[in-house]
Formats: C-alpha cells, structure tokens, sequence
C-alpha cells in the first residue's frame, strides 16, 4: 500500500432510529431547562443543569466521524465509542445506496460495516476511495 495517503475525517450521522432517539432526547432537555427557567422565575440550577446537558449533547453528536489513516478506517461514536476499525487491505467493496445514507463495507463474502454519510460526505468518501483505493470495487444500488 502507498503511505503517502493523506487521511481522511468526515462526519457521520446516526442510524435513522438512534438520531430520532438523539432529537427526541435533546428535545426534552431543552424542555426541562425551560421548564424550570420559567416555572421559578429566578436563577436556579436545574437550568443551568439542563441547559449544559443539551450542549453536551450537541457538542457529543458533531464528534461522531469516520476516519482512514494507516489504511485503517475507523468509525467514532459521541467522541469516545469506537465501533469499528477496518483494515483497508481486508475490504472487498464499498456499496453506496443512491436512496439513503448507507455506505456498507465489505468483505468477500460478508458486511463488516455501516456507515451512515450525508449526501456530501457520500461524495467526499467516494472521491477519497476513487483516488486513494482504486483496486476496491465502489458499487451503486438504488
């Protein structure tokens, strides 16, 4: 392999069902700072509380990405859930879905990944397979 390969760090989003729980769970902390602000009508800690959770919140969901460096791809979760470390040498193919944020990784016979990219960190990741990785086959499904 060339190791001169710049590495690569995108953002990802969540499974469908996990970024519903993620708003709805931010939704409710908002609601509870609010909540409390308005209810007592004076400076109290369960609004500071609440408030500092809904920005760690924000700030855990924008530390989700996907990196490959080494030839190594690894996916982040909320800055410090690691899910998967993939070597590059072990992928057979990408398989990107027109239709939805699914990228599947794979091996000969086997998904040894999902990845869910916005439809520009799709382009971005297929262009960096294109020019870095072109001996892995990148297959499109609708």
């Amino acid at each position: 392999m060339n190791h001169d390969k710049k590495p690569l760090k995108l953002h990802i989003r969540f499974e469908f069902a996990y970024e519903i729980i993620y708003i709805s769970i931010f939704i409710i902390l908002v609601g509870l700072g609010f909540l409390f602000a308005s209810n007592l009508l004076i400076f109290n800690w369960f609004t500071v509380f609440f408030g500092v959770l809904a920005i760690l919140f924000i700030y855990l969901k924008y530390q989700s990405y996907l990196t490959i460096e080494n030839d190594v791809l690894t996916t982040i979760y909320l800055h410090f859930y690691t899910k998967e470390k993939i070597q590059m040498i072990t992928v057979s193919e990408f398989v990107f879905y027109e239709d939805s944020r699914l990228v599947e990784v794979k091996s000969s016979d086997r998904v040894i990944g999902k990845i869910y990219l916005s439809e520009k960190n799709k382009r971005k990741f297929l262009n960096y397979i294109v020019n870095h990785y072109p001996e892995i086959p990148c297959l499109f499904m609708s």
